[in-house]
């Protein structure tokens, strides 16, 4: 029944289906009058799966129309959204549903950890377990990635796409993440490695200072980091050498502090940093807080919202996004 070319029916659907959505209350009505995304686990329309021919991996491409202009966060319920900087507009997208194949006949259903997003509008999707699989954001549809099995040195990881010297290029790059670590760990430090498309192989460059961190990378080629603090100390950003591993800079973000149940992530836009971590002692529902951060300004990071109606635990944005402000 499953393959390694696994697909979910979603006929005709668009992004950003419907303005403010909530799981559930949106995405109805796209190219092909398909019933597009629902806020449960599945699909609305029951018809054959959409077609996908994302580019390959290996092929430098142009930049997708979808991948400009938003951040793209991933809930810890498979939730996807897009948050538009210029904007603070935050919509619901779809719920997916994404399984790996573990056996001859057995799958594993995904259960997203960490994000990235590619130039040609592929969300790239770490599960629990350390399998990575790729959803087109457009069609709603997935793959599993050859490669990342869930085994070997580097179990779990932050993750983002960072440009390369030649235009048009960009590489994966993978934080190691260790969670569930002592509060007390005493100088701290992670793996850094680059996931090789072309033979499907994890290779590892080095390390760097730090705990556990989300990744984003910019069209520059630069790759950057949000660090959970120490007990009763904020959160940091940290920039790494791409080569090598090493931590270049850390600066504290004085006002963000990541509590110990939160998921956190966060991106890069026009130059600034976008933070998104789980508010604390949820009355009715779980919400997230998203801050920025302008590191030439000089100011602290300031809290935008604090109503984002989902557990923010991954977040994409991709190396076209524009590395300062359009004017």
């Amino acid at each position: 029944m499953f393959s390694l070319s696994l697909a979910a029916c979603a006929s005709g659907t668009t992004l950003d289906p419907s303005a403010g959505a909530r799981p559930g209350e949106g995405g109805s009505g796209g190219a092909g009058g398909g019933d597009g995304w629902i806020g449960a686990v599945g699909w609305v329309n029951p018809g054959p799966p959409s077609v996908w021919n994302p580019p390959s991996v290996t092929v430098p491409g142009a930049c997708s129309e979808l991948t400009s202009h938003h951040i793209y966060t991933v809930s810890s319920y498979s939730e996807l959204y897009s948050f538009h900087p210029a904007t603070l507009d935050f919509r619901f997208i779809g719920q997916f549903e994404c399984a790996y194949p573990v056996e001859l006949w057995q799958t594993e259903r995904v259960s997203p950890l960490s994000m990235a997003v590619d130039r040609s509008g592929v969300a790239w999707i770490e599960s629990h377990s350390g399998r990575l699989v790729r959803l087109d954001i457009e069609a709603g549809v997935c793959e599993p990635v050859p490669g990342m099995s869930g085994s070997g040195p580097l179990q779990r990881f932050g993750m983002a796409f960072a440009a390369d010297d030649v235009p048009g290029e960009e590489t994966l790059f993978l934080r190691e993440a260790l969670l569930r670590v002592s509060s007390d760990e005493v100088d701290p430090v992670r793996a850094l490695s680059v996931f090789d498309a072309r033979s499907h192989v994890v290779r590892p460059l080095g390390v760097g200072e730090g705990g556990d961190a989300d990744l984003t990378g910019t069209g520059d080629g630069r790759l950057f980091g949000f660090v959970r603090g120490a007990p009763g100390e904020p959160a940091s950003l940290s920039e790494y050498d791409k080569r090598i591993g090493a931590t270049l800079s850390q600066a504290p973000l004085s006002g963000v502090s990541i509590h110990d149940s939160a998921s956190w992530a966060f991106a890069t836009w026009g130059g600034a940093f976008y933070f998104f971590v789980t508010n604390p002692d949820p009355v009715d529902m779980i919400t997230s807080s998203v801050y920025r951060y302008d590191p030439g300004s000089g100011a602290p990071p300031e809290r935008l919202r604090d109503d984002l109606p989902a557990e923010i635990i991954g977040a994409g944005v991709s190396t076209c996004a524009p590395t300062v402000v359009p004017q």
